[in-house]
């Protein structure tokens, strides 16, 4: 077993042709080693700080002829190595490091010896699909919300070992306490960052739905004929949009039930069910209308179950058959498409619109961020503690794993 003690390098991109790979560097020759290796490409502070990006040239000898790299320094003293993506390039650096003295482990085994918020962060990010995810994942790595954490301990424990009067240490409680309530607020999204957001399509028979969903896809996906109800089901396919993992639902169009056969009725109101419960769970819920439906909007929005936390778009599909006496009342909604495979400028003020609203759900860059439940939960303890010496003992127990 590795002892935390030693110093350990271990590849953590995955193995296989890539543009770059990445060395994790930690333990307590990781600085001894980066010093014989690296060489920065200006004439740069000599300094290696939390957070840095220093492009340079990794050499194991002074006469070999080194590797393209950009070296990151980490809050916990380790080191990323960034390079060329080759087994070769990857190999060289390896075996650089294997000559100091160095102990080469699998990812497992790095993460096992890594702090706990370094390793929860490692774990989500090795989990997101798109940069804007990883990004936010990477700042945590790099030791954003670390790096908050330490600060705060470090502020409770100088003013601690002052004589400071009672109503000073309620005003520094008070700023913790609403430093970490921002803190949390932001963990709610972090805690969703690998997730599909949740895009739901909803609106009464044949108003289009599916050909929205289709021109928004980018491709057929769902099933689309000039017949009220087609969709008696929840469709569902995955998609990107600006940067974002989206999960879209084409749901059944709701209509009265008097007319059908006993057992129509119980199809309709299967696909009622599930659509109201993907109404019911949506991120972002598209209400849909035509202009012969215009009229009863409104009555239809009410009677979803929408949550208070989906954000609500209306979207007038079939703009091309508003007649004179319909378009006053279209003047109210934004977004105005045509139910059609070409591509329209309605569709794309529709997606900007979209891509606004799911980019909002991600967490903010630079800051630190609760990327689990484990550290949700302590922050949103923080927010309530009583005493500074209580807020030390959840900080400690966010850095590390351990109540004390």
């Amino acid at each position: 077993m590795t002892s935390t003690n030693e110093t350990t390098a271990t590849r953590l991109t995955g193995v296989g042709l890539s543009a770059v790979a990445v060395i994790g560097l930690r333990g307590p020759r990781a600085l001894q080693c980066v010093q014989d290796c690296f060489t920065p490409a200006t004439n740069a502070s000599s300094s290696l700080s939390a957070g840095q990006v220093r492009y340079g040239t990794w050499k194991s000898s002074d006469d070999g002829p080194g590797e393209s790299i950009v070296l990151t320094p980490m809050t916990d003293g380790s080191f990323e190595i960034h390079g060329h993506g080759g087994e070769a390039a990857v190999s060289a650096i390896l075996a650089s490091l294997t000559d100091r003295g160095v102990e080469s482990v699998e990812s497992p085994t790095w993460q096992k010896s890594a702090p706990i918020l370094l390793s929860e962060a490692e774990h989500v990010l090795q989990r997101c699909v798109t940069s804007q995810q990883a990004a936010v994942a990477l700042d945590q790595t790099r030791g954003q919300l670390a790096q908050w954490g330490q600060q705060w301990l470090q502020r409770i424990d100088e003013f601690s070992s002052s004589d400071e009067l009672s109503e000073e240490t309620e005003s520094l409680l008070a700023a913790l306490c609403k430093d970490a309530q921002t803190i949390a607020t932001n963990g709610e999204r972090g805690v969703r960052l690998t997730e599909p957001r949740r895009l739901v399509l909803a609106g009464p028979p044949n108003v289009g739905k599916s050909s929205l969903m289709n021109q928004i896809v980018g491709f057929r996906r769902s099933i689309t004929h000039d017949s009220a109800g087609t969709t008696r089901d929840v469709l569902q396919c995955d998609t990107v949009i600006a940067g974002v993992p989206v999960q879209m639902s084409d749901t059944a169009g709701i209509r009265e039930t008097s007319h059908l056969t006993e057992s129509s009725v119980a199809i309709e109101r299967e696909g009622i069910r599930r659509a109201s419960v993907a109404v019911e769970s949506a991120d972002l819920l598209l209400i849909v209308c035509q202009p012969s439906t215009l009229i009863d909007l409104q009555d239809f929005r009410r009677s979803l179950p929408v949550s208070n936390k989906t954000h609500v778009v209306e979207v007038l599909n079939k703009a091309d058959l508003l007649s004179d006496n319909t378009k006053s009342m279209a003047d109210e909604i934004e977004h105005q498409t045509i139910a059609s495979e070409d591509d329209d400028p309605g569709v794309g003020k529709l997606m900007k619109t979209l891509a606004a609203h799911l980019t909002a759900t991600l967490p903010p860059r630079h800051s630190p961020v609760p990327i689990c439940q484990r550290q949700l939960e302590l922050t949103n303890q923080l927010c309530q503690a009583t005493s500074l010496k209580n807020a030390a003992t959840m900080l400690r127990q966010l850095l590390t794993g351990v109540a004390s």
